[in-house]
């Protein structure tokens, strides 16, 4: 290392260490438990070639975040069209139940709200999973975002509504179709 080059505050593998389970939840959020494994790891990919690049004035979790957050972004934006399509032939073959038990209702609802999930922005989907699922406060969000508080409430009540809206549509369509 030069004179002038400065050292790195943490080492790559504490870094992965100590927060790869945090990136792993957080993506698996965003995005879904099936690409989990590969955005997090493309998610260290980053922080190995920008470590040298935190300056340690904010969390490590911070920055970490925000990483995840612009890979996640990046994946949704590459794979939407094929995502939108295989969840459509899943759905199709979904509706051929005839008869639903409970416990297969109560997973059919989970998989409504699921799908509602992912037809949201997902700016208004990562502001609804961290704050209504990993329980952050709209400041923090906004904060790590960068974007202003009031835009994080302002997506919140959309995001909310879009769902409730979803979950009425997809409670209407189970009704008619029985």
């Amino acid at each position: 290392m030069s004179a002038g080059a400065k050292q790195p505050l943490l080492s790559f593998d504490e870094v992965y260490d100590e927060n790869f389970d945090y990136v792993y939840r957080l993506v698996a959020r965003l995005a879904g438990s099936m690409e989990a494994e590969d955005l997090a790891q493309e998610v260290f990919v980053v922080v190995c070639r920008r470590l040298d690049s935190f300056e340690g004035r904010a969390d490590i979790k911070t920055w970490l975040f925000q990483i995840a957050y612009r890979v996640v972004g990046a994946s949704i934006r590459k794979q939407r069209m094929r995502r939108l399509l295989a969840l459509e032939v899943k759905a199709e073959s979904n509706d051929l139940a005839i008869a639903i038990p409970r416990s297969l209702e109560r997973a059919e609802q989970g998989r409504a709200l699921a799908k509602a999930l992912r037809k949201l922005s997902f700016n208004k989907r990562a502001v609804i999973i961290l704050h209504d699922v990993e329980g952050w406060p709209c400041a923090t969000i906004a904060e790590r975002l960068g974007v202003p508080t009031n835009t994080i409430y302002t997506r919140l009540h959309h995001a909310r509504k879009a769902l409730a809206k979803a979950m009425r549509r997809a409670e209407s369509l189970e009704g008619n179709a029985q």
